[in-house]
């Protein structure tokens, strides 16, 4: 009986980190929410870059060095006239990686 409840604890954190991961990265080339807004979105001080989106973009250029998928993610973010305007992002993720060559 304790195994059987282990087992199930076991396979519960498993479906809840895949449900977690799924919920922000979307297919292949896709990413969902890259940047954290705060409840004003026009205050620059309470958005950042969502950690997973830097991380996203090293997978999809390995050979993207750090700084560059750090200074992407940060100018996609920086762009508060595209806030919730997931096509927008994407032109300029796609923008940005064109521009810094990778």
């Amino acid at each position: 009986m304790k195994y059987r409840s282990l087992f199930a604890s076991i396979v519960a954190g498993a479906v809840l980190t895949a449900s977690l991961s799924a919920a922000q990265q979307i297919g292949p080339s896709a990413y969902r929410n890259p940047c954290e807004r705060g409840p004003v979105p026009s205050w620059e001080l309470i958005n950042s870059t969502h950690p997973g989106f830097v991380a996203f973009l090293l997978d999809l250029r390995p050979q993207m060095p750090l700084a560059v998928a750090e200074y992407i993610a940060s100018s996609v973010c920086d762009d508060i006239s595209i806030v919730g305007n997931s096509a927008a992002l994407t032109r300029r993720t796609n923008l940005l990686l064109r521009q810094t060559g990778y």
